[in-house]
């Protein structure tokens, strides 16, 4: 009986981890190129690893900048080491000038009406050099707010935030612009997507397939006990 408890215990746990996995490979980035990769070779470095682009532009795959100018880096640029842990290019939302306003970009998704979505993105300092506070405003649809990254480790230093929201209607244009930065000449901007909340299992799903399992396991137990009888 002890060895098919155990059985039945690891088919639960096998069916669990199942469970969880095919949720999670369910839950799907609705953004396009969230990690602003150069898919479709528009990227023109000039020797130094950036482009610099002026609001309107629609040269990142999948993205349209807005508010001010930046700059699509990748890992190789050669100002000071700033690099991104997520695939090889990123955004400084400061661009070549570093005056105020500074840029964003901005993507439009499909969505459905009165659903619940998150944003997920992440920002990057380099410190010594250029230190935080810095910040944006994060826009989804007619929702903003202001987010404020700082962090006091050395080397590049990226933060994930995340916003929750509910889409009002069957598209939704999300946006993320530079507000403020300490350091005057850096605001890191990589990792975004965007995921509908309902296809992450909540913790009551995972309990109540937990259960069923239990049960499941006390019916082969009790099964077993009048076999031997």
């Amino acid at each position: 009986m002890k060895n098919l408890l155990i059985s039945s215990l690891t088919v639960l746990g096998l069916t669990a981890t199942s469970f969880l996995l095919s949720s999670s490979a369910r839950a799907a980035n609705l953004i396009q190129n969230g990690s602003f990769e150069d898919t479709a070779g528009t990227f023109v470095g000039g020797g130094q690893g950036a482009t610099i682009l002026n609001p309107g532009s629609t040269v990142i795959p999948g993205w349209t900048t807005t508010n001010g100018e930046l700059a699509w880096k990748n890992n190789n640029n050669v100002f000071n080491g700033i690099a991104t842990p997520f695939e090889s290019f990123f955004l400084d939302l400061t661009g070549s000038q570093d005056n105020f306003p500074y840029g964003g970009v901005s993507q439009t998704i499909t969505t459905s009406v009165a659903r619940d979505y998150t944003l997920f993105f992440s920002l990057g300092i380099l410190n010594p050099i250029y230190p935080g506070p810095i910040s944006v405003t994060a826009t989804t649809g007619s929702s903003s707010q202001e987010f404020v990254f700082n962090s006091s480790g050395s080397g590049n230093q990226w933060g994930n935030f995340s916003l929750d929201f509910t889409a009002s209607t069957t598209s939704t244009a999300i946006t993320i612009v530079g507000t403020s930065t300490a350091n005057g000449v850096y605001i890191g901007l990589d990792n975004v997507s965007v995921v509908a909340v309902s296809e992450v299992p909540e913790p009551s799903s995972i309990l109540g397939l937990l259960a069923l399992g239990t049960l499941g396991t006390s019916s082969a137990i009790l099964s077993k006990k009048k076999q031997d009888k």
